[in-house]
């Protein structure tokens, strides 16, 4: 301030309405970036020497240099993510959320509907609806109807194979539906190809257009060569997904053992939605193409997977839930109607049944330190730890920690 007071001249200050094809703005773009591909040392300001500043923002013995208000709305978001994390439900539905790519997930969680719009109908709202519980393992299963009104669903056992207890797990593992997701399954692979060749236009088309706008602001670039589809033999794709569990035996429609005794993910979290990144990192090697291109043919397969999951799977479980319900005599009214009697044991967790071995939040007993679930812990210190850490330098915060856009619901 004091150097703008002390040098002779005037400040005129104007507005541009845009940056493009304005001269001195294109002079001083192409100043920037060549600032920024330099070796120089950057500037560095010290707060602490400025004598004008009185007083100084502290976070944990630090002072803040950033943004109050980008602060504490990082803060908010990193403890509303810890307290996500920390829900048993999500910790035995999601099991490993850092493998998760979020970006392609969330876009099947909304729809494909930007979630900072106010685009809204029925029809959205209860599609939204069907895809957090369908993620969380939320659905209203006949394990957790019978813990809400146990007067009216004496047993939980699944209505189509009639052989186990429904759970959010057994829905999409259920006997009846083996058939159904091989069929599902195969016809997503059959249009690998297809969403291959399309992506990789789309990729070619992209870089084609970066490089004539950067001919006509007058940089030296390269020409970009041209990406070829080569699509995968059978065997380039059993590689690819190899890290799903039961992903093999439902390609080959029999039997077969998976690379991991106990695999992170199964093909039923697929048809749930949940992309995984380590999928993705094998499947980009199978196709030899760039992540981006990868990325979206996985995209576009497990969208497919989850669309018809639901239409195919899930759907048809709940035509036969109704029948048998009708049959007993339980009208859509005695479900909605209150219930003030006891209710049923809610200790095995939402959605889920607690087998023997196992600790509700889905671990391994065995796993466990004398029987103790660790878990993630709900302590909001926690969370500024990790916000302090990347002020720090010393770590990155997840997709989920910075951007905040968290399929939270509350019960």
């Amino acid at each position: 301030m004091r150097v703008v007071e002390s040098r002779p001249g005037g400040v005129e200050v104007v507005w541009i309405k845009g940056h493009s094809n304005i001269h001195g703005n294109e002079l001083a773009d192409q100043a920037a970036k060549v600032a920024a591909q330099s070796g120089s040392v950057p500037w560095m300001v010290d707060l602490t020497q400025q004598t004008d500043i009185t007083t100084f923002a502290h976070c944990y013995g630090g002072i803040v240099e950033i943004d109050l208000r980008q602060l504490l709305k990082q803060q908010s978001t990193i403890r509303h993510h810890q307290a996500w994390t920390s829900q048993r439900r999500v910790k035995r539905a999601i099991p490993d959320i850092d493998d998760v790519e979020w970006n392609s997930t969330l876009a099947y969680v909304h729809d494909r509907h930007a979630v900072f719009t106010f685009y809204s109908n029925s029809k959205d709202s209860h599609q939204r609806t069907h895809h957090i519980k369908k993620l969380h393992g939320m659905l209203p299963t006949l394990n957790s109807m019978q813990a809400r009104k146990p007067n009216l669903y004496p047993t939980c056992v699944c209505r189509r194979c009639e052989l186990e207890k429904e759970d959010n797990d057994h829905v999409w593992k259920c006997p009846s539906a083996a058939e159904t997701t091989t069929e599902i399954w195969k016809e997503a692979m059959g249009k690998i190809n297809e969403w291959g060749v399309q992506a990789t236009n789309s990729y070619n088309a992209a870089r084609k257009r970066e490089y004539k706008r950067a001919v006509d602001r007058g940089r030296q670039v390269p020409r970009p060569v041209p990406i070829h589809w080569w699509p995968p033999s059978d065997a380039d794709h059993v590689r690819g997904f190899s890290s799903i569990g039961g992903a093999r035996a439902v390609h080959s429609g029999s039997p077969a053992p998976d690379r991991d005794e106990k695999p992170m993910w199964n093909v039923s979290d697929l048809l749930r939605g949940i992309t995984p990144l380590s999928m993705l990192t094998e499947w980009s090697a199978v196709f030899r193409t760039p992540m981006s291109i990868a990325k979206t043919v996985l995209h576009k397969f497990v969208g497919y997977l989850e669309a018809q999951a639901s239409e195919l799977i899930w759907k048809p479980r709940c035509s036969a839930t109704i029948a048998w319900e009708q049959s007993q005599g339980i009208s859509a009214k005695d479900k909605t109607s209150k219930y003030t009697g006891p209710r049923g044991d809610w200790s095995q967790g939402y959605g889920y049944i607690t087998h023997d071995g196992f600790c509700p939040c889905g671990a391994s007993l065995a796993t466990h330190d004398e029987g103790r679930c660790p878990g993630a812990t709900k302590d909001p210190r926690a969370a500024d730890e990790r916000l302090l850490e990347s002020l720090l330098g010393r770590r990155r915060l997840s997709m989920m920690e910075r951007m905040g856009r968290i399929p939270f619901i509350r019960i």
